[in-house]
C-alpha cells in the first residue's frame, strides 16, 4: 500500500498507551483550530486589546489553556495505560481529571480545577464506556445530512434558473 492510500491515523487505531505522539498530534490539530477560533472571537468581540503585543498575549492567554487541556488529558491517559499496562476506564477518568486541573490552574481558583476535573473525569468515563460498547455520543465525519427546511442550504437566487430537463409548456 503506498503512502497516498493510507487512511489517516485516529485517536483509537491503537490502545491507550501506544502512539501516544501519534495520538497527540491526532488531538492537538483540531484542538489549535478551536483555540484560533475562540481566541479570535475573544480578540474581536471581548477584549479588544491595543497593539499586536496584547492581541499577541491575549491570544495566549485564551488559546494555550484549551491546547493544554487537550495534551493533559492524552498524555495523562497514556502514561497510566502504559505505568498501570491495562486499557481501561480509570485511566480515561485520570486524563480527564488532569485535564480539569489545566483548567483549575488557568482561572487559579482550586475548586474550579476540582471540579472540572470531576466533570471531565466523568465525561471521559462516559466516551470510554460508549467506545467500548459502540455506542454513539456524536455523528462521525462520514455523517450525511439531508437539508428538507423550507430555506436549503444553497438557495437558487437566479432570475433565470435552470428549469428540470422534462418540463414542457403545453400537453401536445
Amino acid at each position: 500500500m503506498s503512502i497516498e492510500q493510507q487512511k489517516p491515523y485516529k485517536y483509537f487505531d491503537t490502545p491507550d498507551g501506544q502512539d501516544t505522539f501519534k495520538k497527540l498530534w491526532c488531538i492537538l490539530r483540531p484542538t489549535a483550530l478551536v483555540a484560533f477560533g475562540i481566541s479570535t472571537c475573544d480578540v474581536m468581540l471581548y477584549s479588544h486589546p491595543k497593539g499586536y503585543l496584547q492581541t499577541l498575549g491575549r491570544y495566549a492567554y485564551v488559546g494555550l489553556p484549551i491546547v493544554g487541556v487537550s495534551t493533559a488529558f492524552v498524555c495523562t491517559t497514556n502514561l497510566a495505560a502504559s505505568l498501570r499496562k491495562k486499557d481501561d476506564k480509570l485511566n480515561w477518568f485520570l486524563g480527564g481529571f488532569a485535564a480539569g486541573s489545566v483548567f483549575g490552574v488557568w482561572s487559579k481558583k482550586p475548586m474550579v480545577g476540582f471540579n472540572m476535573g470531576m466533570f471531565l473525569g466523568i465525561f471521559a468515563l462516559i466516551k470510554k464506556t460508549a467506545v467500548e460498547h459502540g455506542w454513539t455520543l456524536h455523528p462521525g465525519d462520514d455523517f450525511k445530512t439531508v437539508s428538507r427546511a423550507a430555506w436549503p442550504a444553497t438557495p437558487d437566487f437566479t432570475l433565470t434558473a435552470e428549469r428540470p430537463r422534462n418540463w414542457t409548456t403545453t400537453k401536445s
